[in-house]
């Protein structure tokens, strides 16, 4: 998706290493330098490298009787729907696995998938769900109720779940604790209350309860198929679940090669709609560069266009949706094609952080002075990326975007739609700081174009203020063990939403979730490594976060009393600096006309491909 390292998805970690996720990267937080657009679907880590290299081609060679969408994309670390935190992994995911509902497409829509019905109670904290009565998993196994319970069990408790968090506090279900504060086995609020009925009961009610059980780490595996929860000894080895996955979606494994390759074929016992194709296929590859060398030479379907060879100039927008959908054609290409286009504005938001324990006050606030967020996306991000203060997007802003660029352009502290080096300096100089003595800190991201200029860009401008910016780059695994050890001063990360609320990317204000060591200097499970604690702002930080969890009913006042809270939560972060929004990437597709690839949403990333359609004749081969 971006030239950076993977969309960190919301879906992100339970950190005692320092594995990434979802998303954007892959929903996550504040680790990864993503700085460009999502650039195609089914792109996740690029680190746009300036090589012309080609990667070896190693595309498998399917039967020419079946008909293949040919994607691309960096490599997965895991198929195991509870364990995965790349948007490469859960792209896998979602083709092989069905929740209770879901969104196909990745739009504000949600789906019946194998719950038949929903019943919420008056309250909002109960949700019965009717199960379809039709469904098998790959092994032939039947889908029941107790499936579900299992399931979300393993999701609450399995020592491989990377999203326990997402059931037990962001959705909310109940369930007991120990003296710790760690969840006791069995005590989930996932009730089979009959063959096919499951009572979900929430600790509070939650307008979009619904929305985040269509998340991927919500779908169901066969009850019992790995013993990593008690009560089980499962019938596969861990290790073959997550390698082979066995699941319950439109389409079934068929190799996976982590450096290389991955593919799945149409499951023939699908309860639902059949796919209209017979296989999908991702080659793995690293470098963006090599990634649109391979598609020029009509080796895949959907690829990226990275920001080095993207021209704005090339886009031609035919339509413009109800939703904002942007559908027309990109072209020509270097092979002289012209590609299908669609760029909807994702629920995705780019930022730089900050460790505020090693990274002063005034050199962050110099930081924001100087960052022009208007001028950085036609420049670095060649328009892909639209700017902003807030991280909340604008288009979950209380009022809409209007109110967030009137909210923004009247309250943001430090020059909207400029740079102030002078005053930048000023509070660099007030601080202490002088050219002959100056500040210095280090930001570092994973390599890529974009980051490159962007960090380049402020290492001239905070020159000027008495900063000197030392750039580095490492890799995605790396960085994040730096950042979550407490030892990256700075970077550009993004964080992509996997549900429209803004309690999904302001968690990463929430103070808690910032440390990398508790109280007593244990090392911490931080979504964000940013050690935002400690300040007036911080607390006014946390209190809004906890109005916001305290009043999650779908009501006007519950409504009201959220906007204030993101109001406050975020001139909060403005006053502090901890993070510096400057925009919010689109989701863009690029295809080549011989696929018929339905419309995706603000969510696209994680879009089904069960209902594509290939003109084989015209597909190269």
């Amino acid at each position: 998706m971006s030239d950076t390292d993977g969309v960190r998805r919301r879906r992100f970690l339970k950190a005692t290493g320092g594995v990434a996720t979802a998303g954007v990267l892959a929903g996550c937080a504040g680790g990864d330098g993503e700085s460009t657009p999502p650039e195609a679907l089914g792109s996740d880590t690029d680190s746009e490298g300036e090589t012309d290299d080609e990667s070896e081609e190693t595309d498998s060679a399917p039967d020419d009787d079946l008909t293949t969408l040919r994607l691309i994309n960096a490599s997965a670390n895991t198929l195991d729907p509870v364990a995965t935190v790349l948007s490469t992994e859960s792209e896998k995911v979602v083709q092989m696995y069905d929740g209770l509902v879901g969104k196909p497409h990745g739009g504000a829509g949600i789906t019946n998938l194998i719950a038949e019905s929903v019943d919420v109670s008056d309250d909002g904290t109960v949700y019965t769900f009717t199960l379809r009565e039709d469904v098998v998993a790959h092994n032939g196994a039947e889908i029941d109720a107790n499936a579900v319970v299992y399931s979300w069990e393993r999701l609450a408790g399995s020592s491989n779940s990377t999203s326990d968090y997402v059931l037990l506090d962001d959705l909310g279900v109940a369930h007991e604790t120990d003296d710790e504060g760690n969840y006791v086995p069995g005590s989930l609020g996932v009730e089979a209350t009959g063959d096919y009925t499951v009572k979900v009961t929430l600790s509070s009610p939650y307008y979009a309860g619904l929305d985040i059980m269509a998340d991927a780490s919500f779908v169901i595996v066969p009850e019992g198929i790995v013993g990593d929860i008690d009560g089980y000894e499962g019938e596969i080895s861990y290790d073959q679940f997550t390698t082979e996955p066995v699941g319950t979606g439109p389409f079934e494994f068929e190799n996976w090669s982590p450096d290389n390759e991955a593919s799945v074929t149409a499951f023939d016992g699908y309860y639902g709609e059949a796919p209209t194709i017979d296989r999908v296929h991702w080659q793995v590859m690293a470098d963006p560069n090599a990634q649109f060398n391979h598609a020029m030479n009509r080796n895949v379907d959907v690829f990226p266009v990275p920001n080095a060879q993207y021209d704005a100039e090339k886009v031609s927008v035919e339509e413009t949706d109800d939703i904002g959908r942007e559908i027309g054609t990109y072209g020509p290409l270097q092979n002289d094609e012209t590609a299908d286009y669609l760029r909807i504005a994702g629920l995705s938001t780019a930022f730089m952080l900050f460790n505020t324990n090693n990274v002063i006050e005034p050199a962050r606030k110099a930081v924001a002075y100087v960052m022009n967020h208007e001028q950085l996306s036609s420049n670095a991000y060649k328009g892909r990326l639209t700017a902003g203060y807030h991280m909340t997007p604008v288009s979950l802003w209380p009022g809409g975007p209007e109110a967030a660029e009137e909210h923004a352009r009247e309250n943001y502290p430090y020059g909207y739609d400029t740079s102030d080096i002078e005053a930048a300096r000023s509070l660099m100089e007030e601080a202490g700081y002088s050219q002959d003595d100056p500040y210095e800190f280090e930001i570092i991201n994973t390599p890529g174009s974009t980051n490159d200029l962007i960090s380049q860009e402020l290492r001239d401008q905070l020159s000027a203020a008495h900063i000197d910016l030392q750039i580095n780059t490492a890799e995605f695994s790396t960085l994040l063990d730096r950042e979550f050890a407490g030892n990256r001063d700075s970077g550009l990360g993004s964080w992509g939403m996997s549900w429209a609320d803004p309690m999904n990317v302001l968690a990463l204000l929430y103070p808690p979730n910032t440390q990398t060591t508790n109280n007593e200097g244990v090392e911490s499970a931080p979504l964000v490594g940013l050690n935002w604690t400690g300040t007036d702002a911080s607390e006014r930080a946390r209190e809004a976060w906890q109005t916001m969890q305290n009043n999650k009913r779908d009501t006007e006042e519950d409504r009201q009393i959220r906007a204030d809270a993101i109001r406050k939560l975020e001139e909060a972060n403005w006053e502090d600096c901890a993070l510096i929004n400057y925009g919010y990437p689109s989701n863009e597709r690029f295809s080549y006309d011989w696929v018929d690839m339905p419309l995706f949403g603000e969510l696209g990333a994680l879009s089904k491909y069960a209902d594509v359609e290939i003109d084989t004749d015209a597909q190269p081969t």
